[in-house]
């Protein structure tokens, strides 16, 4: 009876995630006027419309302009076997939307109760932030499921350290990092709490021994993944690119995106700060000689001088712009109604997840698998460039812990209620 109700609960999350994302991309989402209404804002849909038609990356740039390969080589193969058509890329988004609420849900029960689970996959399924990156090509629906597995699978791998579930989280988190490199120091970290956490048990007394062979594999796995599109950028590039550039593009335009009327929304950053930031890449090419972004590892190198000299030369800038990321990481959107409600919702689920961490403290719960993705992504972007879309990946590892914390305040009543709550 109790699995019985687990998978009923399981498969409610899934299917209200899924059906949120399907009214999201049918019903509302060309009928609003808070975010751009364009299907395909980065070009990815364009980059899977050549791979089908066999044409490669290399008309995008050697190196794809900071882009990496995973996402819109998915599109592509979706475009090689149903055609052009962006919708089943989208319909794929809503059942990635259905798994990353079934993911959460499962790991909520497994670590806390299934009232938060509940709880947790229900605030997931209909979080306007997620549900909006459903209904456009944008990859953050990819990116969220893959970050969510990479949680799900490390608390299996902190449960039973195997070198299956090492092989399952090296694979999830190459995975992660072709769809977005921002990831790929993240297992590194990750492998750190694995053996911080032994050791503290060992102190407690407890028989445990230090997963070398199983942290290895994870390492082993993630690389296996990555290596591929490492061999084709040294062969395209003749330098060392693990998956993408872009370190240097990404700290030079947080300068400019960080300044008082960008974050204040006074003017709309998206649009001023993103030009802004584009002519004066512009400039610093011409004034090497060359061309923005005619050849993608010439321009990082420039790029990366002028980082090294800025970093040096105004320091009180780099420590302003990084505290002013911490912040703007959770609401700098594209105007201020969606950065006061992407915002408001964040600071909501702080409050309780700040709540529901000294509760998983006293109950010796290992909050910090959910807790250090979030902090990662945070403080990693608030060095660089915070804007609030970055923020949605890492939002349902928040929620989980938003709702450990709202579960506690919930009168104490038939947890075996509803849908497994």
């Amino acid at each position: 009876m109790t699995a019985m109700r687990t998978a009923r609960g399981g498969i409610f999350v899934f299917i209200l995630g899924t059906l949120a994302g399907l009214a999201m991309v049918f019903v509302f989402f060309h009928s609003q006027s808070l975010v751009d209404t364009s299907v395909d804002p980065y070009q990815f849909g364009i980059m899977g419309k050549a791979l089908a038609a066999g044409k490669g990356f290399l008309e995008f740039g050697v190196l794809l302009k900071r882009r990496s390969p995973l996402y819109p080589s998915i599109i592509g193969g979706i475009y090689a076997l149903f055609g052009e058509r962006p919708r089943v890329m989208l319909l794929l988004q809503c059942l990635l939307h259905g798994g990353t609420c079934c993911l959460a849900y499962d790991l909520a029960r497994r670590m806390f109760n299934r009232r938060t689970a509940l709880i947790a996959g229900v605030v997931i399924a209909l979080h306007p932030m997620l549900i909006r990156y459903v209904a456009d090509l944008h990859l953050e629906t990819l990116f969220t499921f893959l970050i969510m597995l990479i949680a799900w699978l490390g608390y299996r791998f902190y449960l039973h350290p195997s070198v299956a579930w090492g092989a399952a989280l090296g694979a999830a988190a190459g995975l992660a990092t072709l769809t977005k490199a921002v990831v790929i120091i993240y297992p590194g970290l990750l492998a750190i709490g694995f053996l911080l956490s032994t050791l503290r048990a060992r102190k407690r007394g407890e028989n445990r021994v230090i997963p070398w062979t199983a942290l290895v594999t994870i390492f082993a796995v993630m690389g296996a993944a990555i290596i591929p599109w490492t061999i084709r950028n040294y062969r395209v590039t003749g330098h060392f690119v693990p998956v993408s550039t872009g370190f240097s593009d990404a700290f030079l335009r947080g300068l400019i995106f960080s300044r008082s009327e960008f974050i204040t929304l006074r003017q709309p950053p998206y649009v001023y700060a993103e030009n802004q930031s584009n002519a004066y890449f512009r400039e610093l090419c011409q004034q090497a000689g060359t061309e923005w972004e005619k050849n993608d590892w010439e321009t990082d190198q420039i790029l990366n001088r002028e980082m090294k000299r800025r970093f040096f030369a105004e320091p009180g800038l780099m420590v302003r712009r990084f505290f002013v990321g911490l912040f703007t990481f959770w609401y700098e959107m594209t105007s201020l109604a969606n950065s006061m409600l992407a915002g408001g919702l964040a600071l909501v689920a702080w409050i309780f997840a700040l709540l529901g961490l000294r509760r998983a403290r006293a109950d010796g719960k290992p909050a910090w698998l959910l807790f250090l993705p979030v902090l990662y992504l945070n403080l990693l972007l608030a060095a660089l460039l915070a804007l609030g879309r970055y923020s949605a990946p890492i939002l349902p590892e928040l929620l989980i812990m938003a709702a450990f914390g709202t579960e506690a305040l919930l009168p104490e009543r038939a947890a075996s209620a509803g849908f497994g709550a």
